[in-house]
């Protein structure tokens, strides 16, 4: 049969994308090339391979289910083949690919990249940004990256095919603008306040990205505690909402690892209050056989090693603050502790 590197890694594509159009981002041909390549290799096959739904979405067939696997396992395979070739025969150049959320921006890249700079064979450093961690694994998988740090819930399906490493606890905090005291926050968290009562900023919020895992927690945590409040503004980022909160214009969520990253015009105007149980764990991912090659192996360890011991550490304890207990909840805590002392 002709069916060639080409065809599958086209059709791999698609299916971890989710959508031709996505995937033709992805890969750089249009989409009437990628149907093209679909279509030639669904007449050598004789069979449907994926389903195109009017939506834009496709799904894989019985015989699709088949076919995705196997070329999953063959174009990784040759790669990993082409990366022991160039190991054994023609150099240990390291060549980092790193893929990145806006959020580590700033003091984290300009060390990654330091880090590999100062490795043997270094031959050149690339960063590329994507705004979800589920955007980063595609091209971890695609092998248009070689080292991502995400959300460890995006690598849940792939978690085999990677050597990780838990970097830090990155807990989430809720981005007030600084204008407004502590006593108006507060008021606002108290039970049956009215909106009139309050500063506008405190009824209107920054939603993020419906693709962001963490996008139902801030929901909730909106519905339970500030119930009044609309999500007068969207953002696809953390840090275009922070710079909306910074305009005094509503309160947002962002993980503590975006302030060190925010420039100062910006952090000066916001105020940080710390929201428990809202986390996320960040990772770093880097495929399995490129830790046999000790440049790639030794930049995995520095990073590992300077997140844990310098990036995590890096936002002052005083600069988030407690977030405000209201009266009525205060007093409740007070007469249960009360309680459980007689």
């Amino acid at each position: 049969m002709d069916i060639t590197l080409k065809q599958m890694q086209i059709f791999r594509a698609v299916v971890i994308a989710g959508s031709i159009t996505k995937a033709s981002r992805r890969v750089g041909l249009s989409q009437p090339s990628i149907s093209q390549q679909l279509a030639k290799l669904e007449e050598r096959l004789g069979t449907q391979l994926i389903n195109r739904n009017r939506t834009g979405s496709v799904s894989l067939t019985p015989s699709g289910e088949y076919w995705f696997k196997f070329s999953d396992d063959v174009l990784r395979k040759f790669d990993q083949a082409i990366d022991e070739h160039e190991k054994r025969y023609v150099d240990s150049r390291v060549f980092l690919r790193v893929g990145l959320s806006p959020t580590l921006r700033g003091r984290f890249l300009s060390a990654a990249a330091r880090i590999a700079s100062e490795e043997q064979g270094f031959a050149k450093f690339e960063v590329s940004y994507a705004t979800t961690s589920t955007e980063l694994v595609e091209q971890l998988r695609l092998h248009q990256l070689n080292c991502v740090i995400v959300n460890d819930e995006a690598l849940a399906e792939d978690r085999s095919s990677f050597a990780t490493a838990l970097l830090f606890r990155d807990p989430m905090v809720l981005l007030v603008p600084a204008r407004l005291g502590e006593a108006m926050v507060e008021k606002a968290l108290q039970k049956g306040v009215k909106p009139a009562q309050l500063d506008p900023a405190l009824t209107r919020y920054v939603e993020i990205s419906a693709n962001v895992p963490m996008r139902p927690v801030s929901d909730a945590w909106y519905r339970a505690n500030l119930p009044f409040a609309t999500s007068a503004f969207s953002a696809t980022t953390y840090i275009a909402a922070a710079e909306i909160a910074s305009e005094g214009l509503a309160t947002t969520h962002v993980p503590l690892s975006l302030l060190p990253s925010l420039p100062n015009s910006v952090r000066a105007q916001l105020r940080a209050y710390m929201l428990g149980g809202m986390d996320r764990s960040m990772v770093l991912a880097m495929p399995k056989h490129l830790m046999t090659l000790p440049g790639y192996a030794n930049i995995f360890r520095q990073l590992t090693d300077f997140c844990r011991n310098e990036y995590s550490l890096n936002v002052p304890a005083d600069s988030v603050l407690a977030l405000p207990v209201p009266d009525r909840a205060r007093q409740e805590a007070n007469a249960t502790r009360a309680a459980a002392s007689l």
